[in-house]
């Protein structure tokens, strides 16, 4: 009997993972997953789809070469299509910009653009995720989750509120507006300015995307899901609105009607995002069953 490591995977028995090896019994391979002293049997080789299991293959035993030839070339044959299409929605995202910093009358084809440009990385992450995902998984992004769900969701907040003011531009003919009340001087009269905090529909579904596609290697844990998303949601939204704020002067913010607008707005925008992440998740449940077909 000879055993050997082909790879790193999940077990799809306990889901935790693990050291994929092959034994070799009478002629016949069968497959086992080892966690540290723990083995779990999955059966002979013919009968485990290993691409559902393997996230990191290694070509240890001649056994493993034609499936690793197999990876390879339908890895090659399928990489080439995310990249087109990331590219096609860069264009496109692109394309807005251009049209929406030029004139802003154009709204609606900013908005036509953004959600076209929206879909074709959502095809984009469908497509990943029905080859590469079962293979490789989400490598980079789940190193940095390794290092704890809170400097995840700290990372998310900075991109998001980045991506919140670099959207802006994209005008479209949907947007909320937040009006925050501040009192001016002098303080026998009662006078009051506003600080407006214009958002267009766009901002809102670029960082859906964004947070949706960080949210992916989450996906297999509804509690670990649920509390980054309304964690790096609220916080996002939160920083975005003090900043104008402090900007007009740190005393604003011990305002009473501050805090009631400042709730309110996140709870708007939390809303908007949430519902913008459901639907984007939907659709991505979608469009892999289309991608597989």
């Amino acid at each position: 009997m000879s055993s050997r490591v082909v790879g790193h995977g999940r077990c799809p028995k306990c889901n935790r993972e693990g050291s994929i090896v092959f034994k070799e019994i009478s002629g016949r391979i069968y497959v086992y997953v080892k966690h540290g002293r723990e083995w779990c049997y999955l059966g002979p080789l013919d009968r485990v789809d290993l691409s559902s299991i393997l996230i990191d293959l290694r070509d240890y035993h001649i056994s493993t070469t034609k499936l690793v030839d197999y990876v390879r070339v339908k890895w090659g044959t399928i990489s080439m299509r995310i990249p087109v299409l990331f590219v096609i929605g860069l264009a496109l995202l692109l394309a807005a910009y251009g049209i929406g910093i030029g004139d802003s009358s154009y709204g609606n084809y900013v908005l036509a653009l953004v959600l076209l440009s929206t879909l074709s990385f959502l095809l984009a992450i469908a497509v990943y995720e029905s080859t590469y995902t079962r293979l490789q998984g989400y490598t980079i992004l789940s190193r940095i989750i390794s290092k704890g769900l809170v400097p995840y969701a700290l990372f998310t907040v900075v991109l998001v509120v980045c991506v919140i003011i670099a959207t802006i531009p994209l005008v479209a003919s949907i947007r909320l507006e937040f009006r925050i009340p501040l009192h001016t001087s002098p303080p026998d009269v009662e006078t009051y300015a506003y600080i407006s905090i214009v958002i267009p529909i766009t901002s809102f579904i670029i960082s859906s995307l964004i947070i949706t596609y960080l949210s992916r290697p989450l996906i297999s844990s509804l509690r670990k899901l649920i509390v980054y998303i309304i964690v790096s949601v609220t916080a996002s939204y939160i920083i975005f609105f003090v900043i104008p704020l402090i900007l007009h002067g740190i005393q604003v913010l011990v305002e009473p009607a501050t805090f009631i607008h400042i709730a309110t707005s996140v709870s708007v925008a939390f809303a908007t995002t949430v519902a913008f992440i459901i639907m984007f998740t939907a659709a991505l449940s979608v469009l892999k069953k289309i991608v597989k077909i």
